[in-house]
């Protein structure tokens, strides 16, 4: 069976409004000239049993306890449609002149009205504490003491139309049944709460309730019209509404969800509002309230005064608990950066400041996943926490770095940290080995608030000579860190004024010499300045982030150049060894970077190998899988300082390698005892084994290259052979290739 659409709402809603505007125009022509007093009931039938069927579609498209509200709205609109046919037996058939309606069809009207108001009462509604269930309750209360207030005076000040009737109390329950129900859904919808999927719907049928009192008021005047009564003036509205309902309500499952925002209730204030204007108006009439009036403004009075006050508390309490949100971390519940500052500030005595960052935390957390990585920093903040003791204040500063301040000079502290970090971690059920870099500074006086910068500016330091590390401020730091902020401006100018240029190693084949491959190397030469070392402004390009635009330049630059050999030489040219740092590894654009360069300069993939650091992958994550998108293009992938790692042998099953460069530190060993060439030999059989080239860097004499080549090493590169020279200078070796001698 096929689900109802939203078409088949919109007929139905143009069926209901036609039904309406059919019993109006026929009401408006029996005003002007007399009609039978049966000619409007089929449009008020028609209208009443289009709402029945426009609440099964909306039933059929709910689910749950929209579903279940639906089939009881059908089920109210079906006792509706009951009132009405009593009436019409009443006053057409039976020929009663009953007005303004049968004491059997008020009982079914207000049966209808009742149903469908519990029917919304058993809505499910939104949980709520302790205190802002109490809000609520007060919120009805307000609601329920202004409505009885207005309705009491009301039904008294109503001319009795049918005195010493007993239609009298029947007309009266049935009119406070009616009303009562848009009380009860306005209540739902705006103050306790629904599902956002049928509080539009609710607001649509909420003035459904008002045609009770309507009709009350409408029948003195409708007296002169033996075929009008308030019954069926407002049925067909009744009908009419419960359609427009359904339609919203099937509008609202059809249509793509919308996020829900959290509003304050203006119906109590409403309601309130409304009882002071009547109020007011009883008392400016008459010259006093009567007592049923003058007893429901005090509980008026009262329920207003306590919702203030538990208005105020909840403020309070909302208050602390931003202040608190402000000052502390969510994740770990430490204080944050600002409430760090703020106590550091204050600080006069002697103070110890120390900072400490989760080495390889990226990479680990891109491996893991964001929920244990928020389980690391957990137990991280934990360990800090536990190792410094009560007496200091810890906090989590930004992202995976903490600081620690201590009253009292300590400047061990960093290396306490350092040392915590060296047992495991433990995080969901597992053992995770997690070192930290640290950096401390202390002082005392005028010194204590610039104490965090000193102390981060020591782990930086810490970090330029390496991972799991501790470093103590000194004067010396702040030269240092003036210097590097003038060398990262430097290196900026340099990008855009050229002054920076490549230099190529041969890479040579054994015993020949011949130039097999070439490792493109950076030089920096400012203008009319000597030249500064990549081992000093490499590293600041890396924490400055500048790395990513120098790679880009080095990676079109040793293209351009590779393609220029391959077009002169073909096949015979030679590789060009690129460098990449483990910061330009993680830029996911890397490889298309390496594709557009390719495809720019018509190299083929094969001409081009990337160097990379064994410990820029040894957690994997998005590095490792950068190495096997770039291996995918069909460049090739060469592990550099091969041996010197975090884990070489199992990098070499986990990462896509073409190349082992097997580390110096190896070579300068040769020749001497038979431990020491051990290892050197061990790595070309691995690599032979394993069908990757084997290159052994670093080769300063003959000795050396004559006894890797007896090792069974193919590839060579270093001193003895050349070192780094233009690429003009290249084509000279490339015609003259004998560099052994």
């Amino acid at each position: 069976m096929t689900r109802p659409s939203l078409r088949t709402a919109n007929l139905l809603a143009v069926w209901a409004a036609a039904w309406a505007l059919a019993a109006l125009a026929l009401g408006v022509v029996g005003v002007l000239r007399p009609v039978p007093s049966w000619l409007i009931w089929p449009a008020t039938v028609g209208g009443i049993g289009t709402a029945i069927a426009a609440c099964r579609v909306a039933a059929a498209l709910g689910e749950g306890p929209v579903r279940l509200l639906w089939r009881r709205f059908s089920t109210a609109c079906s006792l509706l449609l009951a009132g009405v046919g009593t009436q019409i037996v009443s006053q057409v058939v039976l020929g009663n002149a009953l007005k303004p309606m049968s004491p059997i069809t008020a009982a079914l009207f207000a049966a209808a009205a009742g149903y469908a108001m519990l029917a919304v009462f058993r809505l499910p509604t939104t949980r709520r504490n302790w205190r802002a269930a109490l809000a609520t309750f007060l919120d009805v209360a307000i609601v329920g003491v202004a409505a009885a207030v207005v309705l009491t005076h009301f039904l008294r000040r109503t001319p009795d139309f049918a005195a010493g009737s007993p239609i009298t109390t029947t007309l009266m329950v049935t009119v406070v049944v009616i009303a009562s129900s848009t009380i009860v859904m306005v209540l739902k919808v705006s103050v306790t709460g629904t599902a956002p999927a049928v509080a539009p719907a609710l607001w649509a049928l909420a003035p459904g309730g008002l045609l009770g009192p309507a009709a009350w008021v409408l029948q003195p005047v409708l007296n002169h019209w033996p075929h009008l009564s308030g019954a069926v003036v407002t049925a067909p509205i009744a009908g009419l509404l419960f359609t427009l309902a359904a339609w919203v309500q099937t509008r609202t499952v059809t249509s793509e969800p919308r996020p829900t925002k959290r509003r304050i209730s203006l119906v109590p204030y409403i309601a309130v509002g409304v009882a002071l204007v009547m109020l007011i108006t009883v008392t400016l009439h008459t010259g006093f309230l009567p007592p049923d009036l003058a007893g429901g403004s005090v509980a008026l009075t009262v329920l207003v005064m306590i919702r203030q006050l538990a208005a105020l508390l909840d403020n309070a309490v909302l208050l602390d608990r931003m202040e608190d949100q402000v000052h502390h971390d969510d994740l770990t519940g430490l204080p944050n950066r600002r409430l760090f500052t703020t106590t550091l500030a204050e600080r006069t005595a002697p103070t110890t400041v120390a900072v400490c960052d989760l080495d390889g935390f990226a990479a680990l957390n891109d491996q893991l996943g964001d929920d244990t990585g928020d389980t690391l920093l957990r137990a991280a903040a934990e360990r800090v926490t536990a190792v410094t003791g009560g007496a200091v204040v810890v906090a989590r500063l930004l992202g995976d770095e903490f600081g620690v301040l201590m009253p009292g000079i300590d400047g061990n502290l960093a290396e306490t940290l350092v040392d915590a970090f060296r047992t495991p971690l433990r995080v969901d059920d597992r053992d995770l080995l997690v070192t930290v870099t640290s950096g401390v500074a202390t002082g005392t006086g005028k010194a204590v608030p610039d104490l965090l910068r000193r102390a981060e500016l020591a782990l930086q330091a810490a970090k330029y000579t390496g991972a799991d590390r501790a470093r103590e401020h000194s004067g010396a730091l702040d030269a240092t860190a003036q210097h590097h902020a003038e060398l990262a401006a430097g290196l900026r100018r340099g990008l855009e004024r050229g002054e920076f240029k490549l230099l190529y190693q041969p890479i040579v084949e054994l015993p020949s010499g011949s130039v097999a491959g070439v490792e493109a190397l950076i030089r920096w030469q400012p203008n009319d300045q000597p030249v500064i070392s990549p081992a000093e402004f490499i590293p600041v390009a890396e924490h400055s982030g500048l790395i990513i635009d120098l790679g880009a330049w080095i990676l079109e630059t040793a293209c351009a150049d590779a393609a220029a050999w391959q077009l002169r030489y073909g096949i015979a040219g030679p590789r060009v060894n690129i460098n990449v740092s483990a910061r330009q590894l993680l830029d996911p654009v890397l490889p298309g970077m390496v594709a557009d360069a390719l495809h720019r300069h018509g190299l083929t993939p094969d001409r081009i190998t990337i160097e990379i650091t064994e410990t820029a992958v040894f957690a994997g994550g998005a590095a490792l899988e950068t190495v096997r998108e770039l291996r995918e293009l069909g460049v090739g992938v060469a592990l550099d300082d091969f041996g010197t790692g975090h884990s070489s042998l199992t990098l070499l099953r986990t990462c896509p390698v073409t190349t082992l460069k097997v580390d110096k530190s190896f070579i300068d060993d040769l020749n001497g005892t038979a431990e020491q060439e051990a290892i050197a030999s061990s790595l070309s059989t691995i690599a032979s084994t394993l069908g990757l080239r084997a290159v052994a860097e670093g080769v300063e004499t003959q000795d050396q290259a004559d006894r890797l080549h007896a090792l069974g090493y193919r590839y060579a590169q270093g001193f003895h052979f050349s070192r780094p020279i233009p690429a003009a200078d290249i084509d000279a070796l490339l015609n003259a290739p004998v560099l052994t001698a």
